[in-house]
């Protein structure tokens, strides 16, 4: 019993205090993103098996799974604001009181989406591919980003992706909900040919 109050103790030490709860230690980190894959694809209602975290140095993907018989790869990301994150952790050091959240517009929403989704749809090394279905699962604890005001900033955007076919964005708990995943649309972009 004391061994597990140990382990309690180091995994509450090392989370975020701020903007959901997420490890800052890549022991602990791993077992968030493979619970934030599992939390997502339930969510989606995606039936899957063999959900696994590949471990340090075999990612990307971060995760592999089954689905309907195919191995697919599975990249998992934060979506926050980085600059007002970093302003609460900075303020919850000095004063737990005081949090700090960000209001997004369309604009700047989409652009840091598409950003995020681009870098992750061209990863430098990836491993043990091809994958018949690459999945990019953003989590976000922003206050202002719910299930409402998700859909309505994704409303009419498809974002085009060369090894992405798959994305979601999974939300921290609303009550009544649980933890509900919106479907970031994306196509397969057309191969050009000269």
């Amino acid at each position: 019993m004391d061994d597990q109050r140990k382990e309690l103790r180091k995994l509450i030490a090392q989370l975020r205090p701020v903007q959901g709860v997420r490890s800052t230690t890549r022991e602990y980190r791993n077992l968030d993103e493979q619970n934030d894959a599992r939390t997502v694809l339930e969510a989606a209602g995606l039936q899957f098996t063999s959900l696994r975290h590949r471990g340090e140095g075999r990612d990307p993907p971060d995760c592999e799974v089954e689905i309907d018989g195919v191995r697919c790869g599975i990249e998992l990301t934060e979506f926050v604001h980085r600059r007002t994150l970093e302003k609460s952790i900075k303020t919850h050091k000095t004063d737990s009181r005081h949090r700090y959240y960000h209001e997004w517009t369309r604009e700047e929403f989409l652009a840091q989406l598409r950003e995020e989704i681009s870098k992750k749809d061209r990863p430098r090394d990836l491993k043990d591919g091809p994958w018949q279905r690459y999945f990019l699962i953003f989590w976000t604890g922003e206050m202002h980003l719910g299930i409402e005001e998700l859909t309505d900033l994704l409303d009419g955007v498809v974002f085009e992706c060369e090894l992405i076919t798959d994305a979601l964005m999974g939300l921290d708990y609303h009550p009544g909900r649980g933890y509900p995943a919106i479907r970031i649309p994306v196509v397969r972009k057309l191969a050009v040919t000269r």
